[in-house]
């Protein structure tokens, strides 16, 4: 497996941001202004407009409010990725045991599932993502970390891509997995735009290289990475190994089982917690901003339909108040 670290996930300490009660009641409040808010007019943008509502609910409810309110709860990492890029054998050659339901079904991962330590179990009890989730415990999991297998963001079910784009909002790191087939395509890069407009910490498992262009395909996504300013996320690059079906050997994850364990350790999944939700927080403003300009489109557009209402109306109704003054309503209809 090729490596490429570079100091950005769990590297330079950055410390979280203090959590005032203030801090927290004003996330809360946010949080209940956004479930609030409405956009009922189909006009252009609403759709966008929607769904950005959507991801910012999830951002509060999965990820924002509970980490304010409980900062020593385990890292979530969650796997994401497109159908067939290989999240759920990656996570059950990581645990060494099948876990997660892997196949050439698709699609494949219909529950999502969040696999932990046994001593995490009482800090991670009630987050909210374990209501979506099916959870296991297993000792390989490093304390500190949980991983969760996402459902295919390209799921041809819409209820999967729902749950995959809900699970990724509330993770403190995103573990995206590719292939050398299809790191090119545009749904990888909306994603790892995406994550980075929220502020989250973000590595990459390209998977099933072929041994005789792994340089080639390497170094033109590390290029792309640098092209985007991503050059500091941790690229891991797992070899093909043919047709196969189980677990991948236990040396081909070993590097990814390190950085992990490394992750684990108490100051840099402090630091990865730190750095995402830093960033989560400066990213509510812009997002907030957009939202409430869509606002302001619906309220625009609202008073221009009442205005057009009352000019179509305006004759009839002269009309209707010229009878009832002169008193021919009673002689038959208005004319």
């Amino acid at each position: 497996m090729s490596v490429h670290l570079e100091p950005d996930v769990a590297d330079a300490a950055v410390e979280p941001p203090t959590v005032t009660l203030s801090l927290l009641d004003a996330v809360r409040d946010l949080r209940r202004d956004v479930d609030a808010t409405r956009f009922p007019l189909d006009i252009p943008g609403v759709a966008a407009a929607r769904a950005s509502r959507t991801r910012l609910l999830d951002q509060l409810n999965d990820h924002l409010l509970p980490r304010l309110e409980e900062l020593s709860t385990p890292a979530v990492v969650v796997l994401a990725g497109s159908t067939g890029a290989g999240k759920s054998t990656l996570l059950n050659s990581l645990l060494g045991e099948e876990v997660s339901e892997a196949g050439v079904l698709r699609p494949t991962t219909r529950r999502p599932v969040l696999a932990h330590h046994p001593d995490d179990g009482e800090l991670l009890a009630k987050h909210p993502v374990l209501e979506a989730v099916r959870v296991v415990v297993h000792e390989k999991v490093p304390r500190g970390i949980a991983l969760l297998d996402a459902p295919d963001l390209d799921s041809v079910l819409d209820s999967n891509r729902a749950a995959a784009h809900r699970l990724l909002e509330a993770a403190d790191l995103w573990l995206f997995v590719t292939t050398a087939a299809r790191y090119g395509d545009a749904l990888p890069w909306r994603v790892l735009g995406d994550a980075m407009e929220r502020g989250a910490s973000v590595a990459m498992v390209l998977n099933r290289v072929p041994r005789d262009s792994l340089p080639t395909v390497r170094g033109d996504l590390l290029q792309r990475l640098r092209d985007r300013g991503m050059q500091g996320v941790p690229l891991f690059v797992v070899p093909d190994v043919g047709p196969h079906e189980g677990l991948l050997d236990v040396g081909t994850v070993a590097p990814i089982n390190r950085w992990l364990a490394m992750l684990a350790g108490p100051d840099r999944a402090r630091t990865v917690i730190a750095r995402t939700l830093r960033g989560s927080l400066a990213a509510l403003r812009p997002w907030v901003d957009a939202l409430a300009d869509a606002v302001q489109e619906q309220v625009d557009a609202a008073a221009e339909l009442r205005a057009e209402v009352e000019r179509v109306l305006a004759a009839p109704a002269a009309a209707a108040r010229r009878a009832v003054a002169a008193g021919s309503v009673v002689d038959g209809a208005v004319r």
